[in-house]
């Protein structure tokens, strides 16, 4: 039986081909390094970030490099997309974890390295995971919609105009078919926006909804929208009345068939999608 009861790795050492270049490509990465001689022992690179010591050793003469398979979690400034192709690392596929992406890439000396962006602490309603502030919103539109019985107050329908019920009805029904196509057109549209991201990635409830640069974070946020205006319309609707219980169906309605028109462009689009890939 072991007799330690709280264990934490706290160093890790790779032997590298060419200590700077590899130096380089972990900086990218966040991390900060030190020059380190030890009597006289190799010059070496030191980093040391969460209590554990990460040095780079050059390989000895005839020694091969390892295949160890790192993985780090870093809080870049940018989408961490963005900043390895900006810094020119070549992703070699990607999977996802808790709905979030891994990228995997090559270091200098072969091994593979998994990449995932981490929240920094106390940060998770402005940057990263975007659940609770999504959650925030859509309770705000909830209460938005179940005020509207504040307004409509609507009359018995047997004493609207005919007329007035049967245009309601048709426009309603115009609204249900068109809706979802609609959705398509302004989507499907920004293809050839060029100011929109070259690969759009898959919405999820933690995305960023204000990230405008990918056309269906936004539209999937404003379905869910519709939707919680909708789930508080039908709420107060005994306050409200038939016709506020009928505009919060319909919203409800169309926020669905926004997301079905959302999978269209996902379909109709897929050299745009980001692909998954497997892990290699």
């Amino acid at each position: 039986m072991s007799l330690i009861m709280d264990q934490k790795l706290n160093l890790l050492v790779l032997r590298c081909r060419d200590i700077d270049v590899s130096r380089e490509f972990y900086e990218q990465l966040g991390l900060e390094f030190e020059r380190e001689q030890h009597g006289s022992g190799p010059v070496h690179y030191a980093a040391v970030f969460e209590g554990m010591v990460f040095e780079l050793y050059p390989l000895k003469e005839g020694e091969p490099a390892d295949r160890s398979r790192l993985g780090f979690a870093v809080n870049l400034e940018t989408d961490l997309r963005e900043s390895l192709e900006d810094a020119g690392i070549t992703i070699l596929s990607q999977y996802e974890v808790d709905q979030e992406p891994v990228f995997v890439v090559d270091d200098p000396d072969g091994r593979k390295v998994e990449l995932r962006q981490s929240e920094q602490l106390g940060a998770g309603w402005l940057e990263g995971d975007w659940t609770r502030f999504r959650a925030t919103l859509l309770f705000v539109a909830a209460i938005s919609g179940g005020l509207a019985c504040l307004s409509y107050q609507s009359r018995p329908m047997e004493e609207m105009p005919p007329f007035d019920v049967y245009l309601f009805g048709f426009g309603v029904l115009i609204s249900i078919v068109l809706w979802p196509f609609m959705v398509v057109a302004v989507v499907g549209f920004q293809v050839i926006n060029p100011y929109t991201d070259p690969v759009w990635k898959r919405p999820t409830h933690s995305s960023n909804p204000f990230r405008l640069r990918n056309p269906l974070y936004a539209a999937h946020f404003l379905m869910y929208f519709m939707m919680a205006q909708g789930a508080g319309m039908l709420a107060t609707s005994l306050i409200g009345g038939w016709l506020q219980l009928l505009m919060g169906i319909v919203t409800i309605i169309g926020g669905l068939t926004g997301l079905w028109g959302l999978e269209l462009v996902i379909r109709w689009f897929p050299k745009r999608m980001e692909p998954k890939e497997t892990v290699v």
